[in-house]
């Protein structure tokens, strides 16, 4: 997220607009404090969002609540491997305040083999195998 005072080891590329994560964090924020208002750690963790992330804090201050994330189509800069463009779904178990991520290279891609060759080379290069 741009203008953020953390960010990733490796640079990530949404193909959405760029607050969409800050966007679907903030959705589901919004919804576990409706149903959790008296909860001091969710709102001790909203506290310190806001204040390491701009667009946290700017999707915060919004009215709406935006929808839940749900897919998007991330491209993660890897030091040694290169672009790995990755298929990202987010399955949400209605009520249940459980969500399970999945990451998927397309089959047949140029990226579909990069995350078992990082898998197996824990994303050390070559000559550092050797």
């Amino acid at each position: 997220m741009a203008g953020d005072k953390a960010h990733s080891s490796f640079p990530i590329r949404s193909e959405r607009a760029e607050d969409a994560f800050a966007e679907s964090i903030v959705a589901g924020l919004k919804d576990a404090a409706s149903r959790c208002p008296r909860d001091a750690r969710l709102d001790r963790l909203v506290r310190e969002l806001r204040e390491v992330s701009d667009a946290i804090a700017r999707q915060w201050e919004t009215e709406t609540a935006a929808a839940q994330h749900t897919t998007d189509l991330k491209t993660i800069r890897h030091p040694q491997i290169g672009d790995i463009r990755l298929d990202r779904d987010v399955l949400i178990v209605p009520g249940a305040d459980l969500r399970m991520v999945t990451c998927t290279a397309a089959a047949g891609s140029s990226d579909a083999g990069k995350p078992d060759l990082l898998r197996l080379t824990a994303g050390r290069t070559a000559t550092a195998l050797t």
